[in-house]
Order: structure tokens, then sequence, then C-alpha cells
């Protein structure tokens, strides 16, 4: 996957600072949906893995300007902005991602364990993909 980099503007608001331009819709989303809300990059993790492991067909995450659906051929993200446009890409591709913007956001172990304690607690049970974020080391 292209090496991708958050980081924030002038206002202190997430923003792409670096990477391949095929992952901007992605990152777009990222930043304007999920903006600080860490948890919720465990909800599109979790969508991702329900359509994976075949608990479910089809998963859709709808933010303010987007909505991201994955499916067996991968994560899709649609703009709901005033010209519609989408992107495609591959389930790694997509968890990679997904996982960087969580990284940026919750840069400790502790901030981690933190956002997966309250997207826990919102689900009433643990997070299957907490293998996937790095809790044992910095």
């Amino acid at each position: 996957m292209a090496d991708i980099e958050f980081g924030r503007n002038q206002f202190g608001a997430p923003t792409m600072t670096r990477g391949d331009r095929r992952f901007r819709d992605f990152a777009s989303q990222l930043t304007s949906d999920i903006q600080n809300y860490a948890p919720d990059c465990l909800e599109l993790l979790q969508c991702i893995d329900d359509v994976v492991s075949g608990r479910s067909a089809y998963e859709e995450f709808e933010g303010n300007s987007s909505v991201v659906r994955c499916t067996s051929a991968g994560v899709t993200v649609e703009s709901l902005g005033p010209v519609p446009s989408g992107t495609t890409y591959g389930v790694d591709e997509a968890r990679s991602l997904i996982l960087t913007y969580f990284d940026f956001l919750a840069p400790s172990v502790e901030d981690r364990k933190r956002h997966l304690r309250t997207w826990e607690q919102e689900h009433g049970g643990p997070f299957p993909g907490r293998h996937l974020l790095r809790l044992d080391k910095d």
C-alpha cells in the first residue's frame, strides 16, 4: 500500500499530508467523517471484517461527506457531494489506511486501549479485530 501520512492543518483539523493521490477519497472520508473520533475507525474495521468473514454480504458506514460500502469485491468510498464520485480499494488497502488513521488519532498504546474500551462499551462486547491494533507495543 502507498505510504500515507496524516497531520493537522492550521486550524487543528486532521488532513492527509502526504501519500498516493489514489487514496485521497478514503483519506478525505476519514478526516471529514471520522474526524477525531477514533472508535469510528474500529467501526469501519468491523464493517470490513463482517463481510470478509462471511457474517454479512454487505456493510455500510455513512458519514457527512461520503459513504463506505464493504462487499466481497472490496471497499468503495462514494462521495455524497454535489459531484458524486467513488473509488474502490482492496480490503488490505482499506484496513491499512484505516489503521494508519487510527494510529494518527491514537498514537500511544494507552490511547489505542482507551478508544478500544469506548468502542467495546458502545457495542456491548469485545472488538473482534483487537489483534490489528498493536496494543502490545508502541
